[in-house]
């Protein structure tokens, strides 16, 4: 009986080269995306002047060590939803325990650090909504505040620069000048409860009117 082998020529089509490409990039960047590196939008005002909303900034994993993933059935580069159709982009049906890699450093006082809101009880910790704020006390330290100013071990805390206060302001019911404010670069705040009051975090810097 005659056998007939049947051989690729080495050569592939370029919808399967261009598949090949997508995969491997795909892949690649799923490994530097949760063990070294990711990127992340600021979505809160907390740290305005120092941190704006919208800010686009990258953040490394391996200083405090990569957490590997507890919900590996999800849709790559996804981390809640799926964009515009909506629902979960994760699945939950098969989960894995809690598990943090080592790192190369500790937070340390005044660190800006990326961490997962704790209060979310309806998502995986994996999953849930990222935060970054700036770490002021770690296991140990005392923490008091004095008259607006903070206290770690009874001495005065390192003030960043562009920190901000939030003040009431009120008025005869004039409003306020849009030209002072964008003069000034004050961006959170806006009208109170009550007419003619509001409410702005401002720094320290003398106002410009």
């Amino acid at each position: 009986m005659n056998w007939k082998f049947w051989q690729s020529s080495g050569r592939k089509s370029k919808s399967r080269e261009w598949l090949d490409a997508i995969l491997f990039a795909v892949i690649a960047a799923t490994i530097i995306r949760t063990f070294f590196i990711e990127a992340f939008t600021i979505p809160t005002p907390s740290m305005e002047k120092t941190l704006m909303v919208g800010d686009f900034l990258f953040v490394s994993k391996v200083n405090y060590g990569a957490r590997t993933p507890m919900t590996p059935l999800s849709i790559p580069f996804m981390h809640q939803e799926i964009p515009i159709i909506g629902g979960k982009s994760y699945s939950e049906a098969w989960k894995l325990p809690y598990y943090r890699l080592p790192g190369f450093a500790d937070v340390k006082n005044n660190d800006i650090v990326v961490f997962n809101y704790p209060m979310e009880d309806d998502r995986p910790i994996d999953k849930q909504t990222h935060y970054i704020k700036r770490c002021v006390g770690i296991g140990g330290d005392t923490l008091q505040v004095k008259n607006r100013v903070v206290y770690i071990n009874g001495k005065k805390a390192m003030q960043p620069r562009k920190s901000q206060y939030i003040y009431d302001i009120q008025t005869t019911g004039s409003g306020l000048s849009e030209r002072v404010l964008k003069k000034n670069d004050i961006t959170d705040g806006g009208p109170a409860y009550q007419i003619g009051d509001y409410r702005y975090c401002l720094t320290q810097k003398p106002l410009l009117i």
